[in-house]
């Protein structure tokens, strides 16, 4: 195989990858990427590791056609120090891939792509019920962003470690819990923009990579729902390219396997009666909470609220350091009353709320919170508190 291409397509295809490709794999050949050549223009750049495939074509002047599995990190670390330019890579017998840019001659380990996992496809065998809707690029984003925080960072527990994604027709759906806190963000579609109609768990390491693939796209992805993989075919930012406006890539499509589980009934956990309503300034209520938990011990950070009308009292002591307290004005006309939380949990629900104030609306001492964004019903979260 020998083929020409532009260090920064290459280079932008390679980032992608590499982030998907295991370092860490019993399965060697996973910690690498397959580079092929099959037509005159084009190279096709895929990685998978067995949950996640992603694959881009980057258009290219190709000589000769094959296909070669190097790996992902090697050659990410060589090209990003590489000048801006053209980059010839040739396979020898032996697979030895020679990476050249004017005087600059790398030869890297290559391996054979004989024994490289296949990457799911839409219209694979053993595919059930496929289903292609377009989805804005921004709402997909937005979905992900503000509820990616709150998924369960244990492996083990698939229907904690996933995001539930749902469609109904009129309203795209993203939930996620840990157990102790949970997320939901709703965004409106509209209805000639195709039928959203769909109900499944995607891991969180799935929904990491399609956050990265879609930071700075604009336009509409395609999705794919097809048990037991989804498939997002995402336009390519065109500041993805490099000097001269040539695209670094001419698609990108990244495959997801879906999670095996059940989520839990996340609407049986949102409480119905808390009576006690706070309005509170996002950025203050977020600033007083950064420097009184600052003290707070780290195994078990908790952060005292006590309300009174008009005002409320945030508090935290840590035996070894000692005490710190600050009181903000808030909108509250109820009896006093004190509760106790993660600031942590709060810190995050409040980096992505998108007003300026926040309604938490409050029932017992053990009772879930629930945040809201003021004149906003489409973003929801809940904290569970701790006991004080």
């Amino acid at each position: 195989m020998k083929l020409r291409v532009h260090r920064d397509a290459l280079l932008y295809g390679v980032q992608r990858v590499q982030a998907v490709a295991e370092r860490r794999t019993s399965l060697q050949i996973l910690s690498s990427f397959l580079l092929e050549a099959k037509d005159a223009v084009s190279a096709r750049i895929a990685a998978t590791n067995l949950q996640i495939g992603l694959e881009m074509v980057v258009p290219a002047e190709v000589d000769q056609g094959g296909v070669v599995a190097v790996g992902a990190r090697t050659l990410f670390d060589i090209l990003r120090n590489f000048p801006p330019g053209r980059v010839e890579l040739e396979v020898d017998e032996q697979s030895w891939v020679h990476v050249r840019s004017g005087r600059i001659h790398f030869r890297i380990v290559g391996a054979s792509a004989e024994s490289y996992p296949d990457l799911p496809q839409p219209g694979h065998r053993g595919a059930q019920g496929a289903t292609t809707v377009m989805i804005p690029a921004e709402v997909l984003r937005g979905l992900i962003e503000r509820t990616i925080f709150s998924i369960s960072p244990d492996e083990t527990r698939l229907h904690l470690n996933s995001g539930l994604f749902q469609g109904d027709g009129k309203v795209l759906r993203m939930v996620t819990t840990d157990g102790h806190r949970m997320t939901c963000v709703e965004e409106r579609v509209e209805i000639e923009k195709g039928f959203y109609r769909h109900d499944v768990l995607i891991p969180a390491r799935g929904l990491a990579e399609l956050r990265r693939v879609l930071e700075g796209v604009q336009g509409e992805v395609e999705v794919t729902f097809e048990t037991p993989f989804v498939f997002f075919d995402v336009p390519v930012p065109k500041q993805a390219g490099p000097a001269g406006g040539e695209a670094a890539a001419q698609s990108l499509r990244l495959a997801i396997k879906l999670a095996d589980a059940t989520f839990p009934p996340y609407r049986q956990v949102i409480p119905r009666d808390n009576k006690r309503l706070v309005v509170v300034g996002r950025e203050t209520f977020a600033s007083a909470l950064r420097r009184i938990s600052s003290i707070s011990l780290s195994r078990t950070p908790t952060t005292r609220l006590r309300l009174e009308a008009g005002k409320m009292k945030i508090s935290s002591d840590n035996p070894d350091v000692g005490v710190g307290e600050e009181e903000i004005d808030i909108q509250y006309d109820g009896d006093a009353f004190e509760i106790g939380f993660n600031a942590r949990y709060l810190l995050d629900i409040l980096d992505v709320v998108g007003t300026d104030n926040v309604q938490l609306h409050l029932g017992g001492s053990l009772d879930g919170c629930v945040v809201r964004e003021e004149g906003n019903d489409q973003f929801l979260a809940v904290v569970m508190p701790i006991r004080i």
